[in-house]
């Protein structure tokens, strides 16, 4: 904790802060990667694979969510405004450092 009259934030703070505003200015806002690659046209599509991956927890939200809008008993924008998230079922919680590989550490 600074002392009394000092700095609540150092310059190195500030500047920290002031990088992250402008990583994150220049981010694309749907890869989140930097504009400068996502949108290079020289480059393009030459320099991204694919990578898939499949997302048990997102697949749930989905099938609810569908069965929701299915059944019409919300109006459209409240089913818009619904968030959803996903928890563990009781006994099916993972254990806490299941793939963190902290044995190998």
């Amino acid at each position: 904790m600074p002392g009394p009259g000092e700095p609540l934030f150092l310059q190195k703070d500030t500047d920290l802060a002031v990088a992250l505003a402008m990583e994150e200015r220049d981010a694309c806002p749907a890869c989140g990667m930097p504009k400068a690659w996502c949108r290079d046209s020289e480059k393009g599509r030459a320099r991204f694979a694919v990578a898939e991956d499949f997302c048990w927890s997102t697949y749930r939200l989905a099938q609810h969510q569908e069965a929701v809008d299915k059944k019409g008993e919300r109006p459209p924008a409240m089913v818009r405004a619904y968030q959803y998230a996903t928890k563990f079922r009781p006994g099916f919680e993972p254990e806490i450092d299941a793939g963190l590989n902290l044995e190998e550490a």
